[in-house]
């Protein structure tokens, strides 16, 4: 008659050894912080992806793609390095009543363009181009079109530097002195960003075109 009370210990005995032996379940490796910065506020648009509650990116806080309208702005930079051993950046971001916020990818962001004002800021370039001696046009075109795949923003200014450096014409110098400073302060922007001015600019003169080639292609963030 004892046997099931020893069946029932023996059993209970092996429940007690498997629940202390089995490992628990492993967490999930978070993210690593490696770097911080605090950002100006900039309006983006958010693309893709999923901002986080936090830089170790284990908690989606929302869907990107749930929010194609809304503007974000950018507060703080985060380089991180995933549990995969990748590096990435992160921006902390907010809405305008700050209600949808979190950390998101760099890359799914885009930046909000004010058209108009850089439709206006192309203009001034292109009339400060035109306005200088015709050789020093023909050789500020010839460094636009000469741009390729792999030409970045302060690779155009320097090359831009180095004709000014080249020239004896006052004039010209002081004009192309402000195409490099234009080119510095407000073309800083990412592709994206140029590429919807350019959307905007179909109806302008085509002298244009080597222009706004250049600046799509090569500016960078």
């Amino acid at each position: 008659m004892k046997k099931p009370f020893l069946i029932i210990a023996l059993f209970a005995g092996l429940l007690t050894v498997f629940s202390f032996s089995t490992p628990a379940a492993a967490k999930s490796k978070g993210a690593k912080v490696l770097s911080s910065r605090t950002l100006s506020t900039k309006p983006y648009h958010a693309v893709s992806g999923y901002l986080y509650t936090s830089t170790s990116l284990t908690k989606k806080a929302h869907n990107a793609d749930n929010y194609p309208f809304t503007i974000f702005y950018t507060y703080k930079s985060d380089t991180v390095r995933k549990a995969n051993g990748n590096k990435a950046v992160y921006y902390y971001v907010r809405n305008g009543n700050g209600k949808v916020k979190g950390w998101i990818w760099r890359g799914h962001l885009v930046r909000v363009v004010d058209t108009q004002k850089q439709l206006s800021q192309i203009n001034q370039l292109v009339d400060l181009i035109d306005s200088t001696s015709t050789k020093t046009h023909n050789q500020i075109m010839a460094l636009l079109t000469a741009v390729n795949s792999n030409t970045t923003l302060p690779t155009l200014i320097n090359n831009l530097i180095e004709l000014q450096n080249k020239i004896n014409n006052s004039s010209d110098i002081a004009k192309l002195n402000q195409i490099i400073v234009m080119l510095q302060n407000n073309f800083s922007t990412s592709v994206n960003n140029l590429y919807n001015t350019v959307q905007a600019l179909n109806n302008l003169n085509s002298k244009l075109s080597p222009l706004i080639a250049g600046l799509l292609t090569h500016t960078n963030a």
